[in-house]
């Protein structure tokens, strides 16, 4: 009874809502069953609480759970389904059931044949019982000595022992108020319907909703559902308009020309950013030149966005974080090693009120697991890899796997946070430290480095749109021969010459093409309602006048001539129709 007091509070934090309105009913009848019932509480002080059915040592069963044996064997193979609706039909069971069920079993016990001396042992001293213990015991042993100790574990955060995954923070907060909480709610349940009786028993018990491990992440309401609620906000507001102009006077353009929303239409979806696909961008830029299928450009340098190789490279054959780094992250480095002289790795840096954050909150929160050799790698590697702090780890660990290769004739840069690590000395001070926080602008820093080092040719190996534009503005500025980008993952991998489609833009075009690529929407930009890439592209090809606010906006805003400039944005837009 005192082990069951100790966790009655726990139903009430974890919303187990039938056990915890009638355990405590229970253990007031337990506690008050000497003064009550002195029979029966002496029945129970003697042992007579459980029933044995075998005769073996420590093989007693509850009461309760004898019972229930029995009313199986009562039901036998249909059950008592159906019966509850025919009363005779359930009277009749009631009373012939138990004595068919007692008929069937002497039967049984009846036809078996060499039977054997009753073996009074416990099931666990069985020899193959035994056997099966020690082979447990063993795997265990192996597996602490492969992962180390999970009792060493020094750290200070909540983690799991067998995955290492660390729980929330918000899961961390929860746990120091659970107990409490419970506790106040079941001495609560206890005062009011018990002691005092103000409520009855029955009344509903509150439910708390603390962040658990396994509990499922909340889900956002539908599109459907949101867009349902803003077609009843506008009709709210037109109504209330339409009584307003009723008994006053209404000028409608002059009521339009205000917002009358929290958030306006044409720029968000929802209250959120409205987004489109900007890699649209790339097949504008490609239909400038005729892209000859290229095999492999050769280059004397090549710059890897870690991030992307990370993310295409999955763990398959490899179990733990030193496996990933030796078996697949590694291999992939060393190959493309070959036929370059130089090879940089650089990473995305994770800082706090990034202007990132939004777009990387639409992607998820996986768990968080720390990153160590010994530590496995996780099955949903997708959902590892929405985790900043696992991202960060992880990045830090094959920095510092990349940096200690062993290359003879080329070398290899990576990033490390804000420094630079390499496999051979040299200046570093053009590279470290570095304030860039994401990769897609870091990797320029390394591609102008490599350039003053005397590679003329240098190809860069990502995933994201946002680089080639980059890379078009950047050549002009890079003095660079070549410039390639390594684009896309699988089948629609390809090598775009970003020095030929910056010749064929134009130089005014190239440098007005970030802010039109900002402008027509990206991860942290809005884009405009019915106006996507690919309409704002033909538009600026038809309205060249627009070149002179890009170039102006992106590289020095003057406020004087500001509104002018707006303006020819507003045409821009307006003539996207």
């Amino acid at each position: 009874m005192e082990s069951l007091g100790q966790i009655v509070s726990w139903f009430f934090d974890l919303n187990h809502t039938n056990y915890a309105r009638w355990i405590p009913i229970h253990l007031r009848d337990m506690v008050t069953l000497a003064e009550k019932h002195p029979a029966i509480h002496q029945e129970f002080i003697s042992g007579k609480f459980t029933v044995n059915k075998t005769g073996r040592n420590f093989s007693n069963i509850a009461l309760d759970h004898a019972h229930e044996q029995n009313n199986a064997c009562v039901k036998g193979d249909g059950g008592a389904v159906g019966l509850t609706q025919n009363v005779t039909a359930l009277q009749r069971w009631m009373v012939a059931g138990p004595e068919m069920a007692r008929l069937i079993n002497e039967f049984q016990e009846s036809m078996k044949k060499n039977e054997r001396v009753s073996d009074f042992r416990h099931h666990e001293q069985c020899h193959s019982m035994q056997l099966t213990f020690f082979d447990q015991v063993k795997a265990l042993t192996n597996v602490i000595e492969e992962m180390g100790n999970p009792f060493f574990e020094e750290s200070d955060e909540l983690l799991v022992l067998d995955t290492r995954d660390i729980a929330d923070p918000l899961v961390v907060e929860a746990m120091y108020v659970l107990k409490k909480t419970g506790q106040v709610q079941y001495n609560t349940f206890i005062t009011e319907r018990l002691v005092q009786q103000t409520k009855p028993i029955n009344d509903p018990i509150k439910r708390n909703n603390f962040p658990l491990f396994s509990r499922p992440p909340v889900r956002e309401k539908s599109k459907s559902k949101q867009q349902l609620l803003s077609l009843k906000n506008d009709c709210s507001l037109f109504s209330s308009l339409y009584i307003s102009c009723q008994r006053r006077d209404g000028d409608l353009d002059n009521f339009f020309k205000h917002e009358n929303q929290a958030c306006p239409p044409s720029l968000s979806s929802m209250g959120k950013l409205r987004l489109r696909t900007k890699s649209d961008i790339v097949s504008c830029l490609e239909n400038l030149i005729d892209i000859d299928e290229v095999s492999n450009p050769k280059v004397d340098a090549v710059i890897l966005d870690g991030a992307a190789i990370v993310n295409m490279l999955r763990p398959d054959t490899a179990d733990t974080f030193s496996e990933y780094a030796s078996k697949i992250f590694l291999p992939y480095i060393t190959k493309q090693l070959q036929g370059v002289q130089r090879l940089d790795v650089v990473w995305d840096e994770y800082v706090q009120s990034s202007l990132k954050a939004y777009t990387r909150s639409t992607r998820g929160k996986g768990c968080r697991r720390r990153v160590e050799s010994s530590n496995t790698v996780p099955k949903n590697w997708l959902e590892f890899l929405r985790n900043e702090d696992n991202k960060r780890e992880l990045f830090s660990f094959l920095s510092l796997k990349t940096a200690s290769l062993s290359t003879e004739s080329t070398q290899i840069i990576v990033t490390h946070h804000q420094d630079v690590l390499c496999t051979s000395p040299r200046m570093t001070t053009s590279l470290a430290p570095c304030t860039q926080e994401e990769a897609d602008t870091r990797m320029f820093l390394h591609v102008s480095d490599a350039v003053n080092h005397g590679h003329s040719k240098v190809m860069i190996r990502t995933v994201d749109s946002d680089v080639l534009v980059l890379a078009i503005a950047a050549v002009q500025q890079l003095i660079v021969d070549e410039l390639w980008i390594a684009f896309s993952s699988g089948k629609s991998f390809r090598y775009l010459p970003a020095h030929e489609i910056a010749h064929a833009l134009g130089p005014e075009k190239c440098i007005a093409l970030p802010f039109m690529h900002a402008f027509s929407g990206c991860d942290t930009v809005s884009c405009f309602a019915g106006r996507g890439k690919k309409t704002i592209w033909n538009t600026w090809n038809l309205f060249d006048e627009v070149t002179t606010a890009f170039c102006a906006l992106a590289t020095n805003p003057d406020p004087d001539s500001i509104c002018e400039q707006l303006q020819l944005l507003e045409t821009l837009c307006g003539g996207s129709l």
